[in-house]
C-alpha cells in the first residue's frame, strides 16, 4: 500500500534545514544565478538572506528567479543547455529535496540508479554483470535517451508527485 504524506510545507519553514541545505549548496559550488550573486556572496550576510527566505516561505511570498541559461559545447559539435538556479533557489530546492528524497525513494525499482543517493555507475555495472552471469545473457545494449528530461515535462512529474504528496502548492 503506498504512503500519502501531508503537510510537507510546514516542514520547509525551518532556519536549520535551510542551513543545512545552503551548506550542502556550498559544499557542491557551482556559478551564480541570473541574479549575479556567488555563493560567497551569499554566505556574507547568511542569516540575512536566510531569514529573509524563511519569511518569503512562512508568508508565501517566495518565487524563484528565472534561471541563467548558458551553452555548453560538446564534442559531437552539439552544445548542452543548462539552466543555472540562483544561490538562493538551490538552497530552497536542496531543501525540498531533503524533505522529499526519503519519501520518494521507497517507491523506486532497486534496479534504479541514476541520480539517487548512495548509488553509483559501478552500482549499476555490478548489477548489469550479476544478470549477465546469473541468465547468461549473450549482449548488452547500450542506450540513452535523448534530451530525456527537456522532453518529459514538468506536468507529468507533478502530477506522479501528487499521488504520494497531494499539498496541492
Amino acid at each position: 500500500m503506498r504512503r500519502v504524506y501531508y503537510s510537507l510545507y510546514g516542514r520547509l519553514l525551518d532556519k536549520e534545514l535551510l542551513l543545512r541545505s545552503y551548506k550542502k549548496v556550498r559544499r557542491a559550488g557551482g556559478a551564480a544565478g541570473i541574479d549575479g550573486q556567488t555563493l560567497a556572496q551569499f554566505g556574507e550576510r547568511l542569516d540575512d538572506n536566510l531569514l529573509q527566505l524563511l519569511n518569503e516561505l512562512k508568508t508565501k511570498q517566495y518565487r524563484a528567479l528565472p534561471v541563467k541559461r548558458v551553452e555548453i559545447p560538446k564534442a559531437d559539435g552539439g552544445v548542452r543547455s543548462l539552466g543555472i538556479p540562483s544561490v538562493r533557489d538551490r538552497v530552497v530546492q536542496q531543501a525540498v529535496n531533503e524533505l522529499l528524497t526519503p519519501i520518494f525513494e521507497e517507491q523506486f525499482h532497486p534496479s534504479s540508479f541514476g541520480y539517487r543517493p548512495n548509488r553509483s555507475c559501478h552500482d549499476a555495472i555490478s548489477k548489469a554483470t550479476m544478470f549477465i552471469r546469473r541468465y547468461g545473457l549473450k549482449h548488452v545494449v547500450d542506450m540513452d535517451l535523448s534530451k530525456c528530461f527537456d522532453r518529459l515535462g514538468l506536468p507529468i512529474s507533478v502530477r506522479q508527485a501528487g499521488h504520494i504528496t497531494p499539498f496541492g502548492n
